[in-house]
């Protein structure tokens, strides 16, 4: 058969489709992750390589083997300059270019029959070359449409493309790709039997269904997968917001300076045992020498003053007393289970202490009351009381 060099309007088709082909292209690739540069060049040095080729396809019928290799190659090409892994790179090269063939070849093979014209002949035709190859580039261009609205498919390929479940897949792929390429031989070799476009169609279309089956097996493990991972991950952040929330909630019941806990968590437990009905004590303090250590020594000195007072209180009371720091040089004691007649003593007895023990003397006024005084006691009047009684023991002191 003379060889036919093809220079007509219908090399229009590959041109036209292939250039749209390139901007629907680039699309695709920027929801599967590469990263392109959006200049005419960088454009252009894209679409140039298979826009040559169809359209040199068109023109004089390379033999469809050599047109396959060279359209993987220009795909490869592609990821040449992009920052994906070598495994995601070459998944998703494997996957499109083996759909992209097997739909040529089984579109060759329907053509092939309904004109009753042998495979290798009909591709000597400029027409059926034409034709083929710009169904098959409609089909592509569909599909770099459709590819970034599929954002479930497009997120679960980004995160587990490089997953240990895709390496005896890309063996598959790789086996795949090599069977079509031989299979391709059949379109252009010179064999009589009238149903090897049925061979042809058959084998392609079981190669496929395989392929689908393994696809949505492949899919489903790696989508149970990301949804492990997204929990994981949601678990820890939900961990991480509540340690933060307890770091929150612990900077808010603790006195920055003392250490003993706040105004805030004082009132908190006092209201939950008035709530519970339980017996307790609440001891109002007031320091006595702060005020004078402040204008002698200066304010360090009176926070040192602060933090040793409330280290030495502490080791007096017990594991269920709440000691907290209410403002200033002011504190209270939560008892719970006391009476306010051995709230006093107890008071009485650990100032007594204090003031032998230390130089100068740490000591203090205070005031309890006691919360079965009135059943009805809100939390304000428990510590409106206690600081009552604060007060009439200094006036007390300072008289005697």
């Amino acid at each position: 058969m003379p060889y036919i060099i093809y220079t007509g309007w219908g090399l229009l088709v590959p041109v036209g489709l292939s250039l749209l082909y390139g901007l629907m292209g680039r699309r695709a690739r920027a929801a599967l992750g590469y990263v392109q540069k959006n200049t005419a060049w960088a454009w252009l040095r894209e679409i140039l390589p298979p826009l040559l080729l169809f359209t040199l396809w068109g023109i004089a019928n390379i033999p469809l083997p050599v047109l396959y290799i060279l359209t993987f190659l220009g795909k490869l090409s592609h990821l040449a300059g992009a920052k994906l892994s070598s495994v995601k790179a070459v998944f998703i090269i494997n996957i499109s270019h083996l759909t992209t063939i097997a739909l040529h070849m089984i579109l060759i093979g329907v053509c092939s029959l309904a004109t009753q014209t042998p495979m290798n002949k009909l591709l000597w035709q400029p027409f059926w070359r034409i034709a083929t190859i710009g169904s098959i580039l409609i089909i592509n261009i569909l599909i770099a449409f459709l590819l970034p609205r599929l954002q479930t498919l497009l997120t679960v390929l980004h995160t587990q493309s490089e997953s240990e479940e895709t390496r005896p897949f890309l063996v598959f792929l790789w086996f795949c790709n090599l069977f079509l390429l031989m299979d391709s031989v059949l379109c252009i070799a010179t064999i009589s039997w009238r149903l090897l476009p049925v061979f042809l169609i058959a084998s392609t279309v079981l190669l496929e269904f395989y392929l689908v089956r393994f696809l949505q097996h492949l899919y489903t493990l790696l989508h149970v997968r990301y949804l492990e991972e997204e929990h994981r991950g949601l678990v820890e952040k939900l961990e991480q917001r509540n340690q933060t929330e307890a770091e929150l909630r612990l900077k808010s019941a603790v006195d920055a300076l003392t250490g003993v806990f706040s105004r805030r968590y004082a009132m908190e437990q006092t209201a939950f045992l008035l709530q519970s009905k339980e017996l307790f004590s609440l001891v109002y303090i007031d320091l006595d020498h702060l005020k004078q250590i402040n204008d002698r020594e200066g304010h360090q000195a009176g926070d040192c003053y602060l933090v040793k007072f409330a280290q030495e209180f502490g080791a007096w009371l017990r594991k269920p007393d709440v000691f907290a720091r209410v403002g200033g040089d002011e504190f209270v004691v939560l008892l719970p289970g006391c009476t306010q007649e051995t709230a006093e003593t107890r008071m009485k007895e650990i100032r007594t202490r204090m003031e032998q023990a230390y130089s100068p003397p740490l000591s203090f006024s205070f005031g309890v009351t006691s919360a079965s005084q009135t059943p009805d006691d809100s939390v304000e009047e428990v510590f409106r009381r206690s600081d009552q009684a604060m007060y009439q023991d200094k006036q007390m002191r300072s008289c005697s």
